[in-house]
């Protein structure tokens, strides 16, 4: 697929998706989240990926929704356009088999920090900035948000950010879990790298299964899960990275997955 709206560039088994509309604070439009959809759709599907990492260009990594696109629309046509851009973009980061690694070089409001919490894992700059910032233009979160930051924030704290449409910086975002690490804005490449590498150097199977147990674990019940459970780490066990693993630990050296 040509990419307009992205750049997808694959190097040492790291797929990088930079949002590359830095004159918009790159919005989340209809092409953009199609091409983000795309690109982690093949991401996925590629066997030399092993994690993959999404940023923005500029000063922003997604400044919240293209705005321009909702005036005089109606209720029909809200709905239906929301309904898909959000049910394609959860589906798109939750059900790729990769680590989705957010490099947060600068805002993610709104539709930006949805994308911020639908990645597995996010290392932020010290300048960078997350809001629920829906409510200032009277608007509701969506792609996930109001589902993912109550849990990761809890119930109270999260009404606090989306009601009051208030900034938090890094630290912050650090602090309530939304953020993993938070790096100095000229280290930030060096240390989004470090994690992509050391993720790409674990094998893609388990990370795999227990990304997706992980989000089933959020609905399901704990027998439910159990039995889940029981077919992942069967699966893993007989696999060559799951043998290479076991065998490397009774040899006590490292292991070596592919």
């Amino acid at each position: 697929m040509t990419y307009q709206s992205i750049q997808y560039q694959v190097a040492d088994r790291v797929a990088t998706i930079t949002m590359c509309q830095p004159a918009k604070m790159n919005a989340l439009d209809v092409r953009l989240g199609r091409e983000l959809v795309a690109a982690l759709a093949e991401a996925g599907a590629d066997a030399q990926v092993k994690v993959v990492v999404l940023t923005g260009a500029g000063r922003a990594f997604c400044a919240g929704g293209d705005v321009t696109a909702f005036a005089g629309v109606g209720l029909e046509e809200a709905v239906d356009g929301i309904k898909a851009t959000s049910k394609s973009l959860v589906r798109a980061f939750t059900q790729c088999p990769k680590p989705i690694l957010a490099s947060v070089n600068g805002f993610a409001v709104g539709a930006g920090l949805s994308l911020a919490l639908l990645s597995d894992l996010v290392i932020a700059s010290a300048q960078a900035v997350f809001g629920a910032a829906f409510v200032n233009i009277g608007l509701t979160p969506d792609c996930g948000s109001l589902y993912f930051l109550p849990r990761l924030v809890g119930l109270a704290k999260a009404k606090e950010l989306v009601f009051t449409g208030a900034n938090i910086d890094a630290r912050e975002a650090l602090a309530l879990g939304i953020v993993n690490q938070v790096a100095e804005p000229d280290k930030l490449a060096e240390v989004t790298a470090k994690m992509a590498a050391r993720l790409a150097a674990q094998p893609g199977l388990s990370m795999a299964q227990s990304k997706a147990l992980l989000h089933m674990g959020l609905d399901v019940g704990i027998d439910e899960l159990l039995d889940m459970e029981a077919i992942a780490q069967g699966l893993c066990m007989v696999s060559a990275d799951g043998q290479e693993g076991v065998a490397a630990f009774l040899q006590k050296r490292k292991p070596e997955f592919k």
